[in-house]
């Protein structure tokens, strides 16, 4: 992608590597998912980001979740909430691959995991504001 910049009245050129992106839609348990949302919120992150984190995390081994914790969200019985977001495609297909060779559907972890957020319950790690797309 070519983006023309004026500096100054002159025009500058930069290119700016445009990165591919993915849609998921999925079903995720709707109490944890509201949760999820408000703590987002109250942190000032879009949701996006935070689970973007957390999936090149999860994917690059650096995080860990009790099976018992993602197994549990399988058949809860709970009312469902749609998850509709984008992430990029790299970061998610890594993390789809991390999940389907630990045994789990992407869906469970991703609740999983809100839950643990919204109820503080660690805390991400840090990322280069550079790594965050906005």
């Amino acid at each position: 992608v070519r983006i023309g910049v004026v500096n100054m009245g002159k025009p500058v050129n930069s290119n700016v590597p445009r990165v591919e992106t993915t849609a998921l839609n999925t079903k995720v348990n709707k109490r944890v998912f509201e949760d999820f949302k408000d703590y987002c919120g109250e942190c000032g992150y879009p949701m996006n980001v935070m689970l973007e984190s957390f999936m090149r995390q999860y994917a690059n081994g650096r995080f860990d979740i009790d099976r018992e914790d993602i197994m549990k969200f399988k058949n809860d019985g709970e009312e469902d909430d749609t998850l509709n977001t984008t992430f990029n495609k790299e970061i998610y297909l890594d993390f789809k691959y991390a999940c389907k060779s630990n045994g789990y559907f992407v869906k469970h972890v991703i609740t999983a995991f809100m839950e643990k957020l919204a109820t503080k319950e660690f805390i991400l790690e840090y990322t280069n504001i550079s790594d965050i797309k906005k």
